[in-house]
């Protein structure tokens, strides 16, 4: 009887664990995975090569030029993006700019900050 007994106590204890470690294991894995694709993107780890001239004028926003960005294959999230912006406090540079700016889908979001400042 206490044989029977214990292993039921074990049984529970293991089945009690697996239903908290294992949707945590998935949990992180999922979140590993989203900072590893902001990270790729911020850091232009591995990014396609290619050239994009585009139009900017001064009347637009810091999220429509996010929008742009994303839309030509220069970033991959138009959100962090503009998060980042607005963590390095550049966006009045960014939404005052207007011309054309040259950029390569392989920038990184400090390179393409710098570019802004250089056509200014």
């Amino acid at each position: 009887m206490i044989n029977s007994e214990r292993t039921r106590k074990d049984e529970w204890r293991l089945r009690r664990a697996s239903s908290i470690i294992l949707p945590l294991f998935f949990l992180s894995v999922l979140i590993s995975a989203l900072i590893v694709s902001v990270a790729n993107d911020m850091y232009a780890f591995v990014k396609p090569q290619r050239e994009i001239t585009l139009e900017i004028s001064e009347s637009m926003e810091l999220s429509e030029i996010s929008d742009i960005l994303a839309d030509n294959g220069i970033i991959s999230n138009p959100t962090v993006f503009s998060i980042y912006v607005l963590s390095k406090d550049a966006e009045e540079r960014i939404s005052e700019f207007s011309g054309t700016l040259s950029l390569n889908s392989s920038m990184s979001y400090r390179e393409i900050l710098r570019s802004f400042k250089k056509n200014e």
